[in-house]
């Protein structure tokens, strides 16, 4: 007999029949809990990416508890376009936290996120183009189907096999 249970990521009701099982928690689907470990993986590489390539962090050294304010300041935009931001502005930051002085970690990161911030409406914009690009080539792969298939008439006679001998 099911028993009542609540999906731990949405907090859908449903029963035990219906929902998967995974650790100690029930999610109502494989791909809600997929989708969520994916999104844990992305927003962990972000601040490993920004403790280690602009703050100097080295490993085990804890973050400053302001970063995961800042992250979650762009919560709007998924991890992964905040992280391809973080990357595309690699040389601009890396310029500036050279050039210019800070006097707390605070500082430090404030300007930092008001250099990404400029750029993430640019990165979400090609981010859906390309995905809108690659949408269109799936549907026509699919449309055309394996073009490799099609005969094509040979006129004439075929001449490599005696090409092949003369190689010899």
């Amino acid at each position: 007999m099911a028993r009542s249970c609540k999906c731990h990521i949405t907090g859908e009701t449903g029963t035990t029949d219906t929902f998967v099982k995974i650790g100690k928690y029930y999610y109502k689907n494989q791909e809600i809990y997929d989708t969520e470990q994916k999104q844990k993986e992305t927003y962990k590489s972000l601040i490993d990416y920004i403790c280690y390539e602009f703050l100097g962090y080295g490993d085990g050294q804890p973050f400053p508890t302001s970063l995961p304010k800042k992250i979650k300041e762009l919560s709007f935009y998924n991890y992964e376009t905040i992280l391809e931001t973080f990357q595309k502005c690699h040389d601009d930051i890396c310029y500036w936290m050279e050039h210019k002085q800070f006097e707390t970690e605070y500082g430090k990161l404030s300007y930092i996120f008001a250099m990404v911030k400029d750029k993430l409406s640019d990165v979400r914009s090609d981010r859906i183009r390309r995905e809108k690009q690659s949408e269109n080539t799936k549907k026509t792969e699919i449309e055309c189907g394996d073009l490799s298939s099609i005969g094509t008439k040979h006129r004439g006679k075929d001449i490599s096999s005696f090409l092949n001998d003369d190689e010899l």
